[in-house]
């Protein structure tokens, strides 16, 4: 029996859809406003993904930003003290400690900001896929890794200058030698170096288009490193100039009961007079038996450190920083003291490596360049081919008489072997 209907349900049937399609039945066309919903909440799903893409692009480079002007302000706290000269005395830069303290806040707060996102990233990550990150046993490496990281970021959020260099400048103004000035300058050397790192890994995170402009973006944070890192060795030159300078203060008056409680200028005692201190320590004319301030002795025969002009010491100290950074040190003619040597090496091997980071960049630039160089080359040749296979084919396609002569001598070969098969075909005459 066959299965279609007679013409008349047939057309009983089709009343019936155009009547609903009419009448506006909703239960026609459900599956397809459910695929319009659908695509919708698709479109919608792409468009918050794209939002929060370009949000989280947004706070990479403001990120980055906050982090390379904490690295900047952060050598300021070195250009606070101030020596005078006159009366022998040292004196705080209270509004540039103001301006430095602000800045220094606002930076760290952007960065527990910084932390606090990370983290929820990574408990979301470990919700969704039901593993501890910091316990798990699978991946051990990458939970040691990522608690370290963690741990590290701690470190460098923490307020260590606020807090540090008031009990500096408090052993410094003393009138006894201290040995803790030098394990607080370490504490504070040892956090400005993790600061550098995340510099390194906020811009190595963010996008970037590969080829000649990834080149030049290298060569440029190679520039800011070499700028950023005379800036450092600037202001800690001047630091240690003034320590220098102080420490022999200590060395006479440790010696000699006839120094004050303290070398404040807030609180110097008028019936003290160090003029004695001049012959002691002596500057404008050297002597190095009597005290030898090696590599800060221009700093103190300069005069920036009895300064309190900013611009003055920052550009003068940086320029010293930046000579002795490009010449590997070569020029610094150091004491016998073993802390002023360390600082000396440290510029050398400082120098040595910005040059080799330097010339790696420069190699990877150059084999960018000679493969982008080789790909042109080639795409030109290819299309060089395709271009004059073109041609040909058209000429031969008008043309058909000024064919190459090989392909003459092919259809002359095809002709005579079918001539040749032919006649074989043929039945010969003695066989007749």
């Amino acid at each position: 029996m066959s299965n279609r209907g007679s013409p008349q349900e047939n057309g009983e049937s089709m009343n019936r859809e155009t009547e609903n399609e009419d009448s506006g039945d909703i239960n026609g066309p459900v599956h397809e406003a459910a695929e319009s919903q659908h695509s919708n909440n698709d479109n919608h799903e792409g468009e918050r993904r794209t939002k929060r893409i370009i949000r989280r692009h947004v706070w990479n480079y403001l990120f980055l930003f906050s982090c390379v002007i904490a690295a900047i302000v952060d050598p300021l706290f070195f250009y606070i003290p101030v020596i005078n000269d006159s009366k022998r005395c040292l004196l705080l830069e209270k509004k540039l400690w103001t301006a430095v303290f602000v800045f220094r806040m606002v930076t760290d707060v952007i960065y527990l900001v910084h932390i606090a996102l990370r983290s929820r990233m990574d408990f979301k990550i470990c919700v969704k896929t039901r593993s501890n990150i910091c316990c798990s046993n699978t991946n051990l490496c990458a939970s040691v890794r990522r608690c370290f990281s963690f741990l590290i970021d701690v470190f460098v959020v923490l307020p260590i200058p606020q807090v540090v260099f008031p009990f500096i400048f408090k052993e410094m103004r003393s009138t006894r030698p201290s040995e803790i000035i030098k394990s607080l300058n370490t504490l504070v050397l040892f956090q400005y170096v993790p600061r550098i790192r995340q510099i390194y890994l906020s811009w190595r995170n963010l996008p970037r288009n590969a080829g000649k402009l990834d080149g030049w973006i290298k060569a440029l944070f190679n520039f800011f490193l070499y700028i950023l890192a005379s800036h450092v060795i600037g202001a800690f030159w001047y630091f240690f100039s003034i320590q220098r300078e102080t420490a022999c203060w200590h060395l006479v008056c440790g010696n000699l009961n006839g120094c004050g409680n303290s070398f404040s200028c807030a609180n110097t005692d008028s019936s003290v007079n160090y003029e004695f201190l001049d012959d002691r320590c002596p500057i404008n004319t050297p002597n190095t038996t009597k005290f030898n301030f090696g590599i800060f002795l221009e700093a103190l025969q300069s005069g920036i450190v009895q300064s309190s002009n900013l611009p003055q010491k920052f550009f003068y100290c940086f320029w010293w920083g930046l000579r002795n950074l490009s010449s590997f040190g070569q020029g610094l003619q150091t004491s016998n003291y073993l802390w002023e040597s360390c600082f000396s090496i440290f510029i050398s091997i400082l120098g040595l490596l910005q040059f080799l980071y330097f010339l790696e960049n420069l190699k990877t630039y150059i084999k960018l360049a000679t493969k982008s160089s080789d790909k042109n080359g080639k795409t030109s040749k290819e299309e060089h081919k395709n271009r004059r296979g073109k041609i040909n084919w058209k000429a031969r396609k008008l043309l058909p008489c000024f064919q190459p002569d090989s392909r003459r001598k092919k259809e002359k070969s095809s002709q005579s072997k079918g001539t040749s098969d032919g006649d074989a075909m043929l039945p010969s005459s003695s066989a007749t």
